[in-house]
C-alpha cells in the first residue's frame, strides 16, 4: 500500500486499453513538484515492446505538457471516473502556459512516491520511464491520414516503461 489510498497492481490487471484511451480519455502529465503540466490525451497504447511493458503516447509540437516531456525522465498517464469527462475536456483545451487549468477544471495535483505528477481525483496511475521518443515524419505516412497535420503541428511519440501501476481503493 502507498500514501493516499493507492494501491500498486500489474499492469496486466488495467482494464482495456482501448477503452481507457479512446472511450474514457486519460491524462498525462509530467514534470515534478516545482513544475508540472498535464493534458488529456486519446491517443495511446498499452502493450509489450523489447521486451518490456510500455505506454505510448503522442504530444503536439504545441503543447506546453511537450517541455515537459522532453524536460523530464518519467512521466504518468491518469485515468478517472466517468464523471470526470469534462474536467478532462477542460484540460484537454486550455493551456497551462494561459493559467492554473487543472484548478479551473476542479482536478487536485498530488505525487507518486517517485515524485511524479498524479491527481486525487483519478482512479489509476500509470507510472512510467521514457525509453524512446521520436517526431513524426509524416513522408512515412499512409497518404489518406497525412491530412491530420495539414497545420504543420506535429505529435511526438513517447514510449514509456511502465514502472508502476497504482489504482485507487
Amino acid at each position: 500500500m502507498v500514501e493516499n489510498n493507492w494501491i500498486i497492481i500489474e499492469p496486466t490487471e488495467v482494464k482495456n486499453a482501448v477503452e481507457l484511451f479512446d472511450v474514457d480519455w486519460m491524462a498525462l502529465a509530467a514534470g515534478n513538484e516545482d513544475a508540472f503540466n498535464a493534458m488529456t490525451i486519446s491517443w495511446g497504447q498499452m502493450g509489450e515492446l523489447w521486451s518490456k511493458r510500455v505506454i505510448t503516447v503522442y504530444v503536439r509540437d504545441s503543447r506546453y505538457t511537450k517541455e515537459f516531456m522532453d524536460t523530464n525522465d518519467h512521466f504518468t498517464v491518469s485515468a478517472f471516473p466517468k464523471t470526470y469527462k469534462k474536467a478532462l475536456g477542460y484540460i484537454g483545451s486550455h493551456s497551462g502556459r494561459d493559467g492554473d487549468k487543472l484548478a479551473a477544471a476542479g482536478l487536485h495535483t498530488e505525487f507518486t512516491p517517485n515524485g511524479n505528477p498524479t491527481f486525487k481525483e483519478a482512479n489509476l496511475c500509470i507510472e512510467c520511464s521514457t525509453i524512446y521518443k521520436y517526431r513524426i515524419d509524416i513522408n512515412n505516412m499512409a497518404e489518406d491520414v497525412r491530412h491530420i497535420y495539414d497545420d504543420g503541428d506535429i505529435h511526438t511519440v513517447y514510449v514509456g516503461e511502465i514502472i508502476n501501476v497504482l489504482e485507487r481503493q
